[in-house]
């Protein structure tokens, strides 16, 4: 089929027209984000069994019809690798994309590879080399040429036939009941940009130098930074790079003054945004010994190390015999949260807990296991 562009709300609406009611419905987006806090929007495309459509919508306003297609909760949406795509998509539609089928979650459920490619696995089930050339293209840029276009609708036209060859595949192993649930789990996820603020300083490269009342102090610039980036819609490194924020952490100034003195920090924050700064702060220097960040993962004792060992072997031993990832049944840090005594844990609960979740708990030292 040949990938149509569509261009106007009267060829949108047509498109919905044709789509309404189709049980499954083939969804990608392409979208930039290295100028901006929140993803742009460049090109969806969906696909049925008839249809192949790139829609633009730098071109047009795709609300209301768009939306309406695609939170319709009798079509299932059938996507690869999905949660930005529902990011996007919730960011831009106002309403999730659901029900899912992730093909990438499918293919995870039955081979030991955790995250294939897409263009991977259209080669291994489906014979079919796609084009790589357009991987680093920019889809904010008009006009899209056809060599974009083909691209783009590669990415939709092979999700249909995978997802029905991944189906006959779980029926055989049983699984079916497994990909439903990570189906709605993917569903269930946040699909918010917006991160907490009170734990954006985790991401701040050189942190760990940091000690007691600097990791306040960070703790309460990074917040402001991500605040500004929120509202301004900027990348947080180009409001402050994480080197200015090591620094405020390391000098904690208390006023303006102090705050100015800060390399190239006049350079990037006028006087207002220098006073909201410092304001912010003070909040750090309000908090006791307490309250301050602590970077370090709890320690586990020797006993607890004991147990984590055996866990992850168990772990490595269960998944060898489904042929899947370990990491897909449960990852190292999840781990060792369960033998710190967390509960509320995905290997926890469906067919985890069938599969090795109990058995986990079971492995676990008497006065551990609940």
């Amino acid at each position: 089929m040949t990938p149509e562009l569509i261009e106007t709300p009267a060829a949108l609406a047509s498109l919905c027209d044709a789509m309404a009611g189709q049980p499954l419905l083939a969804v990608d987006t392409e979208f930039a984000r290295e100028r901006t806090y929140f993803p742009q929007i460049g090109l969806i495309q969906i696909a049925s069994d008839r249809h192949v459509a790139c829609i633009d919508p730098l071109a047009l306003e795709v609300r209301p019809h768009l939306t309406e297609l695609l939170s319709d909760p009798g079509i299932t949406k059938v996507f690869h690798a999905c949660p930005q795509d529902l990011e996007v998509l919730e960011l831009t539609l106002g309403k999730a994309a659901c029900p899912v089928f992730d093909t990438q979650l499918a293919h995870a459920l039955m081979h030991t590879e955790h995250q294939v490619s897409y263009a991977r696995l259209v080669n291994q089930e489906l014979n079919v080399d796609l084009a790589k050339s357009q991987t680093r293209t920019d889809w904010l840029r008009r006009p899209l040429t056809p060599a974009q276009l083909a691209y783009a609708a590669d990415d939709v036209r092979y999700l249909l036939p995978l997802r029905q060859q991944q189906l006959a595949e779980l029926e055989t192993l049983g699984r079916l009941s497994w990909i439903n649930e990570e189906n709605a789990r993917a569903c269930a996820r946040p699909a918010s940009t917006e991160a907490d603020v009170s734990q954006s300083w985790l991401r701040v490269r050189g942190k760990e130098r940091l000690r007691s009342q600097e990791l306040a102090v960070l703790q309460a610039a990074a917040g402001w930074r991500e605040q500004q980036a929120i509202v301004r819609d900027r990348p947080r490194r180009r409001i402050l790079t994480d080197a200015t924020l090591i620094q405020i952490a390391l000098v904690k100034p208390r006023n303006i003054t102090a705050l100015r003195k800060i390399d190239r920090i006049e350079k990037c924050l006028r006087l207002p945004e220098l006073d909201a700064l410092v304001e912010s702060l003070c909040t750090a220097y309000e908090k006791a010994g307490s309250e301050w960040p602590n970077p370090r993962r709890q320690q586990l004792t020797r006993t607890q190390s004991a147990a984590l060992t055996k866990i992850l072997e168990l772990l490595r031993s269960k998944a060898a015999e489904l042929g899947i990832a370990a990491g897909v049944l449960c990852n190292r840090k999840e781990a060792e949260k369960l033998v710190l005594g967390k509960r509320d844990l995905t290997v926890l609960s469906g067919w985890r807990r069938q599969c090795v979740g109990s058995e986990l708990l079971q492995s676990l030292p008497a006065e551990d296991c609940t």
